[in-house]
């Protein structure tokens, strides 16, 4: 049976080790100061932990204390988080020790417990606050999938029986899955700590484990999150391609963004990431590269195209970069999908206006401009109805074959490749047509979607099933739990 949850997330401490040397990751600062893709390994743990609605966070620091302290008060100031620095004048002995030294500070709250060099996805403290332990346990995110685990030698291993562990170890012979380095506790860990060093044992792992021998330790299955313990070069090169990874948007992104812009913009973002350039920076250099393209389309030369179609091509791949950097950082926003969304429009006009009037001045007439405005209204009818289709159904857009060519990308390559072969305006020709079949596609599937009877499962609607992500709050309230 499922245990009450504390009624607000925010109210949960966060207790993160953060003591260790971390001499096997072969860095000559604290391990928690170790970059990754321009932030700090204990940046991306309190962020982590802050998308998942914590907001008061205990640091247990040992070595390169001072520089930490320094580091950890910067990022209060710019996460709006609190953090408390808890010195562990033994924290040489192990990571037991170190973890009690939050005792006094913790009392008989529950809290999360994290290390400061696993990365892990915030749904880990989704599942883990959506079954939080009961007087005396402590809950456990279990890894059931042996194919995930980058390193399995290293890791500790567990075994579970009727959804508690039963042993607990790194050499464990017949194990179930591996212990993700995230927990949701009571204060009876402290205690177990405890009478783990009055036998001489002062591991995290040996608390755990006199906690197991009593039927104290409760699994959460957390298979399928993402999560990562670095503790090698070989392992922070693992989160970093993990991390790039992450940016593909698989069936969301468009063909050309999946096979051609993705693969490219990532690679961009892994340096912008590092440099000091902000996001809606990036959003506006893209619009004007996009800009400095159409003037050159507007010059009508065969020379000026080519460099006008690279130069928008090279514009489609850095409006990629811009969210990427963003979801890189943790610091995505809607005024920057907002500051996007417009600029991206006004590129469009602007490159379809340079397009046409090239065109219009060597056949002069109507039918240049007629088929412009047909074009620029079916850019802005395409944008405009996959919101509106979202808005009217409560649902977004299937991820079909409609979906994955209605996308700007394919449009901003098909002009591009179309002005590089001489083309461009028999290339606005084409995607202006087929931007509007889009329109009509959609409208018919919102139109048969308006004839179902409000109420209907999602699959009837859509006729598509959709994982939705809900919030720990949200699902509490909706099974009652609050």
């Amino acid at each position: 049976m499922r245990r009450h949850a504390s009624s607000s997330a925010d109210l949960l401490p966060v207790v993160i080790l953060a003591a260790g040397e971390g001499t096997r990751l072969g860095s000559n600062m604290p391990k928690p100061l170790v970059p990754l893709l321009g932030q700090t390994l204990i940046e991306r743990i309190l962020r982590g932990c802050a998308a998942a609605g914590m907001r008061q966070f205990l640091v247990v620091v040992g070595h390169g204390e001072k520089e930490i302290r320094a580091h950890l008060g910067i990022l209060a100031e710019r996460l709006g988080v609190s953090i408390t620095c808890l010195r562990a004048d033994d924290w040489a002995l192990g990571n037991g020790a170190s973890t009690h030294t939050a005792a006094s500070q913790i009392g008989n709250r529950r809290f999360f417990l994290v290390m400061a060099d696993h990365l892990f996805d915030p749904e880990v403290l989704k599942k883990l606050l959506l079954d939080p332990p009961g007087n005396g346990e402590v809950c456990m995110a279990i890894d059931y999938d042996r194919h995930q685990i980058f390193d399995s030698d290293d890791a500790t291993k567990v075994s579970c029986g009727d959804g508690r562990l039963t042993a607990i170890g790194k050499d464990l012979d017949e194990w179930d899955g591996i212990d993700t380095g995230v927990f949701l506790c009571s204060p009876e860990l402290f205690r177990a700590l405890e009478r783990a060093q009055d036998a001489g044992q002062y591991s995290l792992s040996h608390g755990i484990a006199e906690l197991v021998s009593r039927g104290l330790v409760r699994a959460v299955d957390v298979t399928g999150c993402r999560w990562l313990d670095i503790d090698t070069p070989e392992a922070l090169a693992e989160a970093e391609r993990w991390l790039l990874t992450s940016l593909h948007k698989g069936s969301q992104d468009g063909f050309v963004s999946r096979w051609i812009n993705r693969p490219l913009s990532t690679r961009l973002s892994k340096h912008l990431v590092q440099t000091q350039i902000t996001s809606n920076q990036i959003t506006v250099i893209s619009f004007l590269i996009s800009l400095l393209g159409a003037a050159f389309l507007f010059l009508g030369t065969y020379g000026a195209g080519v460099l006008g179609g690279v130069l928008i091509q090279a514009g489609s791949v850095l409006d990629g970069c811009d969210g990427e950097v963003a979801r890189l950082r943790g610091t995505a926003t809607p005024r920057g999908g907002w500051l996007d969304t417009i600029l991206d429009r006004y590129a469009d006009l602007a490159i379809t206006v340079a397009i046409v009037a090239a065109y219009a001045r060597q056949f002069p007439g109507s039918l240049p401009w007629i088929t412009g405005m047909i074009a620029a209204t079916g850019f802005i009818l395409v944008s405009y109805i996959t919101k509106e289709f979202t808005l009217r159904h409560h649902t977004d857009y299937p991820h079909d074959f409609l979906d994955r060519i209605k996308h700007r990308d394919l449009r901003m390559l098909s002009l591009a490749a179309g002005a590089v072969v001489g083309f461009a305006f028999e290339a606005l020709m084409v995607v202006g047509v087929l931007s509007h079949a889009v329109v009509a596609g959609i409208m018919v599937r919102g139109w048969h979607l308006s004839s179902i009877p409000t109420g209907a499962p999602d699959e009837a609607k859509t006729g598509h099933r959709y994982a939705r992500v809900v919030s720990a709050e949200d699902s509490l309230i909706a099974r009652g739990k609050r």
